[in-house]
């Protein structure tokens, strides 16, 4: 007669069985494919059964729980999310797509069932977290990247908090820019040329604003002859290597990524990366995000003439430039405003991308930075997205508006682009008046 028995009793039983018998098949991942077999054999020589489970429904839980990522399995790696918020143990939110959240009915058995599982996440980028490690940053292939915490840092009835984003980089191309009223046509077209032809920009933003999204479409305008040499750290997000009918790749890029070590004297970092770049002779570096002191060799790579664009988390044109000084400073803290002026020169152009409450992105704003002859810097709005309507309907956000372009380019950036290149028909383009849409 079957022997009824409570989950995660059988589940403590069966990994302590396996772990006596099998033992390799929980570390040889060429062996993991016999685990299934292995649990069957002890549920059938037991005659256990959960209520409300058929054998195969009970077999895959235990599988899922013992090689897999437990109710998280199902959704990592999903096309339709963005990011997985644990925020306890018994509390999962998922962020679709369209910035919609969703809450998760299910969670974890526990806190430490909630620590464990966010363990065995961790283990395949190398990371740890412990009471030791309580912050802990990982990745998965496909794109996911993983921030972690556990106690003392949370609660300790809460187990863990963890972000886990989804990251999808091929899923927008620069019609879909357009088409999703993400920016016009001719935004688009103004930063591909400035890529194109050496004008260096960084695009600012908040968390989940579009930033690296747009930087990701802009540069698959990049011809297939110039070199490209991006710079990330823990996951990729950027993918740009473009291949032929006959499966050859036919552009020239090299990604690279930061590789974090136990011992900082094995660090790869992104600073160790952009310095490393240079010595590739690339027409354009993108570091994937400034975020620390690789900011400062960013910086100091444009102002030797090298086409760099990068991301920063920062609000538009002034604010975007003061960060990237301050990030300078904590690598060398020369006088501010020197780190300033040289912040406005190694990026003369700042895209700001914004992400409305309404869930939908916009690139809000494109500036120039002029410095002046006294060393000033003065931002000349050459797009910007203008809000006209921004109300609350049946607790929905109504948010309308347009594309508006305010200002004509100077004559130093016009300049600049005819002496690196651009043919003056298609920069005729750009010195229009007001083309709103």
């Amino acid at each position: 007669m079957a022997r009824q028995i409570d989950f995660w009793t059988l589940l403590r039983m069966t990994q302590e069985y396996v772990s006596s018998h099998y033992a390799a098949v929980l570390t040889d991942k060429a062996k993991l494919s016999q685990l299934k077999a292995y649990v069957d054999k002890y549920l059938r020589d037991n005659d256990f059964k959960v209520e409300g489970m058929t054998t195969k429904e009970l077999i895959d839980k235990l599988y899922c729980e013992m090689a897999e990522y437990s109710i998280l399995t199902p959704f990592l790696g999903s096309p339709d999310l963005e990011e997985i918020n644990v925020n306890g143990w018994d509390d999962i939110a998922l962020t679709l797509l369209d910035g919609t959240i969703v809450k998760l009915k299910e969670h974890f058995h526990s806190p430490q069932h909630a620590v464990d599982i966010i363990k065995r996440l961790l283990h395949h980028s190398g990371m740890i977290i412990d009471n030791a490690t309580p912050m802990s940053q990982g990745h998965l292939p496909g794109n996911t990247r993983i921030t972690a915490l556990k106690e003392p840092i949370v609660d300790e009835e809460r187990g863990v908090a963890v972000s886990i984003r989804l990251l999808h980089p091929q899923r927008v191309t620069l019609e879909n820019l357009v088409e999703t009223g993400f920016a016009t046509q001719e935004m688009v077209d103004f930063l591909c040329m400035c890529i194109r032809y050496g004008v260096p920009f960084v695009v600012a933003g908040a968390t989940s604003s579009g930033k690296t999204t747009l930087l990701n479409a802009i540069m698959t305008s990049i011809p297939d002859n110039k070199r490209v040499f991006t710079i990330e750290s823990g996951s990729r997000e950027l993918s740009l290597v473009r291949r032929g009918e006959d499966g050859h790749i036919v552009n020239n890029a090299v990604h690279t990524l930061s590789r974090p070590s136990d011992n900082p004297a094995y660090d790869i970092t992104q600073e160790d990366l952009v310095v490393a770049s240079l010595r590739f002779n690339p027409d354009i570096v993108c570091v994937g995000e400034m975020r620390d002191v690789e900011c400062y060799s960013a910086v100091e790579a444009s102002l030797t003439g090298h086409t760099v664009v990068s991301t920063v988390h920062a609000g538009p044109g002034s604010a975007a430039h003061m960060r990237i000084a301050l990030l300078c400073q904590k690598r060398f803290p020369i006088n501010f405003q020197t780190s300033l002026m040289q912040a406005g020169q190694a990026f003369p152009i700042v895209v700001y991308s914004h992400k409305l409450e309404n869930n939908s992105r916009k690139c809000m704003d494109i500036s120039e930075c002029i410095i002046n002859a006294t060393g000033e810097r003065e931002y000349n709005c050459l797009y910007n997205y203008e809000i006209t309507k921004n109300t609350i309907e049946d607790e929905q956000f109504i948010i309308e508006g347009h594309f508006c372009k305010p200002n004509m380019m100077s004559d130093s950036l016009r300049r600049r682009l005819i002496q690196y290149g651009v043919p003056q028909n298609k920069l005729n383009r750009f010195l229009k008046g007001d083309d709103s849409e």
